[in-house]
């Protein structure tokens, strides 16, 4: 278990596959140097002498590295200024504290994608599939930018603003740091004979515990395992290793490659082969740390992948120091299965594709609250699709009718809350919890995987 308070998915490396830090000093160009530099050369000295302002040369600089970066079309390359960087380093090495969140950089937005059970955004009000778009009074962020912005000492305060799926204004949050342990790695026994293990994320003790938790599950005979890698965004790679030489027979787990495709490095397990079978689950967000594993267990024919394509995220990023205290952060590499086979930008392809019904995503969607008889709107349609798949008689009209009045007031009824017909947030949590229930149920991607180890 690793305390901290803030877990981002290494889909935009901000915890990297595997740091390297040189004792070397990035030396800083002059320009005029090469030949090459010449227009830029130009250009600056034309800038020097005719703009109309003092030029902060440290800043055009900076800029320019940072413009250099981006036309490289990585976002795992990056220029980190001295303050950044030094937080960063903090973060590699220490403890942290945060709101509790998981972010990852989707379309160009910061998305949450889990928040952590009774952490700062939890009892503030923060939801899956919020999306950051302010913190601090700054917008337009990057992945590592919001991190650092969303991290700080516990206690201190943080201001927030997120837009939500049926909220038709930003919502603003104040939020107040705190440390919280979060778990990586849960398991359960589905049914007789069949063990469950999902991994969250790749921390720094999620290979111990997912070996122990493993350790349980066969010691229940069980003669299937489903490992649920789905909505893991990656993390520690060494973590991922470590779970790989568990539950990968004896063999190569994944390998390292430089530009020129040279072998850089091999990853080896040693464990005997399972006297049962293994399907892994994963889908859009199962990316990096994650994807390591699970191609190694596709590739090396060991595992049935079902759900939809992964992510495509398999370059290793070298840090290194720069002059002005600052950080260089780079692609230097990537992994690829056991095989040679390269995922990057591609993702994993599932052995079956199996898709997701709309309702299994309505438990992460926000329960919208403040709403009355009379209203209308999408916050209202939502709702209604809720009760609708919960079974309540409600008709999705985007209008707060008697109906939608008459169904919610029986939802408190049967949970034993006032019976009001409005939405305080006890009515709220109980309809978070009973979708999150239900969408068991119509959860296609498991009921195939559980039918497959049933021999159906």
């Amino acid at each position: 278990m690793l305390l901290c308070l803030l877990i981002i998915s290494n889909i935009a490396t901000y915890i990297f596959t595997r740091f390297f830090f040189s004792p070397t000093v990035l030396e800083v160009e002059v320009p005029g140097q090469r030949e090459e530099s010449g227009l830029f050369r130009e250009v600056w000295n034309i800038l020097d002498s005719k703009y109309f302002q003092p030029l902060e040369e440290k800043e055009l600089m900076r800029g320019a590295i940072k413009g250099m970066l981006e036309s490289l079309n990585d976002p795992h390359s990056a220029y980190l200024t001295p303050k950044l960087f030094n937080e960063l380093l903090i973060q590699a090495t220490g403890s942290l504290s945060g709101i509790g969140v998981e972010i990852v950089e989707d379309e160009g937005e910061i998305l949450v994608l889990r928040v952590a059970k009774d952490s700062p955004a939890q009892r503030g009000g923060l939801y899956e599939g919020d999306r950051i778009v302010e913190v601090d009074g700054r917008r337009g962020l990057l992945l590592d930018e919001a991190v650092q912005l969303l991290r700080g000492p516990s206690g201190t305060t943080v201001n927030v603003v997120v837009r939500r799926v049926g909220e038709q204004q930003l919502l603003p949050f104040v939020l107040k740091r705190a440390d919280i342990e979060m778990d990586t790695v849960f398991s359960r026994i589905i049914e007789d004979g069949i063990g469950y293990i999902q991994i969250t994320s790749f921390d720094q003790d999620t290979g111990k515990d997912f070996s122990e938790a493993l350790r349980l599950l066969e010691g229940n005979n069980i003669r299937g395992l489903i490992f649920d890698l789905r909505s893991n965004p990656g993390g520690l790679a060494d973590e991922a290793i470590e779970a790989g030489k568990v539950i990968v027979p004896s063999g190569e787990i994944t390998r390292v490659v430089d530009r020129s495709g040279n072998i850089q490095e091999r990853f080896f397990s040693d464990a005997e082969e399972k006297d049962y079978k293994i399907i892994v689950l994963v889908n859009e967000y199962t990316a990096s740390a994650a994807e390591i594993i699970a191609g190694a267990l596709q590739d090396r024919k060991e595992a049935l992948l079902i759900g939809t394509p992964t992510f495509g995220k398999a370059s290793m990023q070298y840090l290194q120091f720069l002059s002005d205290g600052g950080g260089l952060r780079y692609t230097i590499a990537k992994y690829l299965t056991p095989s040679g086979g390269d995922w990057h930008e591609i993702g994993l392809k599932p052995d079956l594709e199996v898709t997701l019904p709309e309702e299994y995503y309505l438990q992460y969607q926000p329960v919208p609250g403040n709403l009355e008889l009379g209203d209308t709107g999408e916050r209202i349609i939502l709702l209604q699709r809720m009760l609708a798949f919960l079974g309540y008689p409600v008709t999705t009209t985007g209008l707060f009718d008697e109906q939608t009045v008459n169904s919610l007031i029986e939802f408190q009824r049967i949970n034993k809350l006032a019976p009001t017909g409005s939405l305080d947030n006890s009515t709220r949590e109980h309809l978070r919890t009973e979708l999150s229930e239900k969408a068991i149920e119509v959860d296609d991607q498991l009921l195939y995987a559980v039918n497959i180890l049933r021999g159906k």
